[in-house]
Parts: structure tokens; C-alpha cells; sequence
């Protein structure tokens, strides 16, 4: 079974390493010939965006896509996000195409609606496109790209992951403008009809097949939301319970902390607040970090941020449930669960010097986002409890769900006494 492309060798056996495509294409000895043609992916870029490919100076791969910085002859230099995985490839076992191309059609809209905000500074995209699945048996390698899911973006000046090569002032520096972007994209309204729309679809698994209230920014709807949530996971006894890989049905235990949280999910929403309020619907990066923008140095060897990409996780939430997370080199910097800076995701044997560190930046962000918008840290420490059951749900993954639902089950018991529940 097969989800992406394996990287290519050299006639030499070493792995490719990325480099002079164009030539290597020109002259009939491309790395990728037995598993894709580049000069279809050449092709169909130059249609689309009216303008010749004149290089291809580099390729790279990441878990899910290639990437390839471009360059034309009207003096553009763009960057193509390719699928590494083609749906109509013998034994695709990887996301199906109908969810892959939800999430073309939902990023690409994610782009284009904050063309015209500079200061969350989303990638400037030129053109993409959702994969299309062939009818009929996947026996041989595809001929076209059409099973791909395509991005192209004007490349933004700069580089990523630089984070290893900035100085300690520089790096707080750094953290200032992710915490500024993030306080943009936390500021920022979606239109109506965007939330409407791509609310529920962007709903974390397991999530209901629809919902019986229209969207809206109110507790109410999050309560409702938030049942259905829990009925969707956890359903009748006996039924399945997690990924069909798990092989696990719902148990006594899970069916009682069904129950249970369904029961405390008036006591876990705060009451809203008049303005601003705490369930305003706010877009969400999903991936949200330093891996995932480009970065210049400016004159003085200062960094800016230049562009923020990797919309692919991205989802709409309620203010209260702003996850501020920024990866930043070696850690994640978030808040713990009273809303106060913190650290995960950390090195294997950090010295107590590093872990100092980490707690300065995190302390540093937090504080810095805190400034910027006293409304966040509002929102956050408002939404203590349904940040908590949220998370956990989300961070699940699947297995050991008698263990699971019956400790998070507990926690909404003692929730509910501690809050005047019975």
C-alpha cells in the first residue's frame, strides 16, 4: 500500500539532492521519470498563469507535498506546492480524494480572503487546484498530475527555518512579530458566509454529519456544537469507537463519561462577555510557526516575516478556543491550562540552561500577545474548562478509550461539583 512517492536516486545511487531540475529535464534525465512527468507540472503552470518557466533552481520535499522554487520569464520567481501522493496511483491508500479536495478548495479560499490583510502576512497565492480521481481500476502508474493536489504562490523574499542562525535579541525579536501576526489573525472577523460555510467540515474527527442550528458567534451554538461533538465520538454502546484500526467499541466506561460530560456542558461555557464577546468565530492557522513562514534579514541582521503558509489545518473556532501556539525551533511555545506561558514538545535531556531559555521565550510571547490584545488572554482564561475537554478531545488519538473517556469523564464530575453542578 502507498500514500506518496518515494525521493528519487541519482544513476549513482545517491540520492537526488534537489538541484538543477531544469537542466536535468532539458536534457531527457529527470529523477522523477518513473514516477511523474515535471514537464506536465511545467505546462500546466505556464497555461495557467500566462508566463514561461525559465528554472527550476531547487526542489524539496516534506511529509505531504514537493516544493520548488520557479523562476519565469517575466522576471516572477513563484514556489509550487505539489502532492507527493496522486490518487490514481495502483494502491493509494492515503487521504481520500473527496477530503483532499475539501482541503484544496478551503485553503485556496483561506488565501484569497486575506489577500487584503497584510498583517496576518498570508502567502500571496497565484493558482491551484484539487485533485481529481480517474473512474475505474488504479493499475498503473498515472500519465497526468490530475490526481495531485497543486499550489502556486509568488515567492516571498527570504528563508525558512531560520531560527538557528538568530541571536537571543534577535529571536525575541522574531517572537514579537509572530505574536503581532497572531493578535492580526485573532483580530480578524471571516465573512459570515465564509464561517458558514466551512465551520463544520473544519471540525477536528470525529465530528457530526451536520448540525441542527445555523452557524453562529454564540454560546449557544457552541454548546450545541460541543453535544454533538461528544455524540458523534462517543455513540451507542457496542458501536465503534476511534479509527477502524483500533479495532475498539464503546464500553460501559465511555458511554457513562458520555453522559457525564454531556451533562456539564452548561457548567465548562463561560457566560459570554457584552463586547468583545468570547464565542466571536475566529480563523485558526492550525500549524501556526516558524516552519511554516519565510524570513528575511534586514540591513542590520534583524528578521522580518515575510510570508505565513501551510493553511492546510487550518479551521474557524470561537475566540475562547484561540490556540496560541507558536512552534519556535526546538520547542512549542503555548500556555498552560490557567493561561499562563509554557513549553511542550520538548528536546530529549534539555539542560537546565535550555529549559531556562524556553521559559524566557515563552514567557516573552505570551506576554508580548497579552499586550497587544488584553481581549485574548481575556477569552483564554474565560474558556479554562471547554479549552481543556476540547484539546483533550481533539488530541486523542483513538486507542485506549475506556481508559480515556472514563478519566476525562471524571474530570467533568469533579468540574461540575466544583461549580455548583450536581
Amino acid at each position: 500500500m502507498s500514500w506518496r512517492d518515494e525521493w528519487p536516486s541519482m544513476p549513482d545511487g545517491k540520492p537526488y539532492d534537489g538541484k538543477h531540475l531544469w537542466q536535468l529535464v532539458q536534457a531527457g534525465k529527470s529523477p522523477f521519470d518513473s514516477i511523474w512527468d515535471v514537464q506536465l507540472l511545467i505546462r500546466e503552470i505556464e497555461e495557467n498563469l500566462n508566463s514561461r518557466v525559465t528554472d527550476i533552481p531547487s526542489i524539496n520535499k516534506g511529509s505531504n507535498n514537493y516544493g520548488f522554487s520557479l523562476q519565469t520569464s517575466d522576471g516572477r520567481d513563484l514556489v509550487a506546492r505539489l502532492a507527493r501522493g496522486d490518487v490514481n496511483m495502483p494502491d493509494f491508500d492515503g487521504f481520500p480524494v473527496d477530503v483532499q479536495a475539501a482541503e484544496a478548495r478551503f485553503e485556496s479560499a483561506v488565501y484569497e480572503l486575506l489577500r487584503t490583510k497584510p498583517a496576518i502576512r498570508s502567502s500571496h497565492l497565484r493558482y491551484s487546484r484539487a485533485p481529481v480521481q480517474h473512474p475505474g481500476p488504479r493499475l498503473t502508474v498515472p500519465l497526468d498530475l490530475s490526481g495531485r493536489r497543486l499550489f502556486v504562490f509568488e515567492k516571498s523574499e527570504g528563508e525558512n527555518n531560520v531560527w538557528t542562525d538568530l541571536g537571543p535579541s534577535n529571536k525575541l525579536l522574531l517572537l514579537d512579530q509572530l505574536a503581532s501576526m497572531r493578535v492580526a489573525l485573532f483580530h480578524y472577523d471571516p465573512p459570515q458566509d465564509f464561517t458558514a460555510k466551512y465551520l463544520l467540515e473544519r471540525l477536528f474527527q470525529f465530528m457530526p454529519s451536520s448540525l441542527s442550528m445555523p452557524v453562529a458567534p454564540t454560546r449557544e451554538f457552541w454548546m450545541h456544537v460541543l453535544e454533538y461533538k461528544i455524540k458523534a465520538t462517543i455513540q451507542n454502546e457496542g458501536d465503534m469507537i476511534g479509527w477502524e484500526s483500533d479495532e475498539e467499541t464503546v464500553g460501559p466506561l465511555a458511554l457513562a463519561a458520555k453522559q457525564s460530560l454531556l451533562r456539564a456542558i452548561p457548567y465548562l461555557l463561560p457566560l459570554d462577555t457584552p463586547k468583545p464577546s468570547l464565542y466571536r468565530l475566529v480563523l485558526e492557522h492550525g500549524d501556526f510557526g516558524i516552519h511554516n513562514t519565510t524570513i528575511m534579514k534586514q540591513a542590520g541582521g534583524e528578521p522580518l516575516v515575510t510570508s505565513l503558509f501551510d493553511w492546510e489545518t487550518a479551521c474557524i473556532w470561537p475566540a475562547l478556543l484561540s490556540d496560541p501556539l507558536v512552534a519556535a525551533g526546538p520547542v512549542d511555545l503555548v500556555v498552560d491550562e490557567d493561561g499562563g506561558p509554557s513549553v511542550t514538545r520538548l528536546p530529549s535531556d534539555p539542560a537546565p540552561a535550555d529549559l531556562e531559555t524556553y521559559a524566557t521565550w515563552a514567557k516573552h510571547y505570551i506576554n508580548r500577545l497579552y499586550n497587544e490584545a488584553p481581549d485574548y488572554e481575556t477569552a483564554i482564561r474565560a474558556g479554562k474548562d471547554f479549552r481543556y475537554l476540547w484539546f483533550a478531545l481533539r488530541d486523542w488519538r483513538g486507542a485506549n478509550s475506556e481508559e480515556f473517556f472514563g478519566a476525562l469523564g471524571a474530570w467533568a464530575e469533579k468540574r461540575m461539583q466544583e461549580l455548583g453542578g450536581s
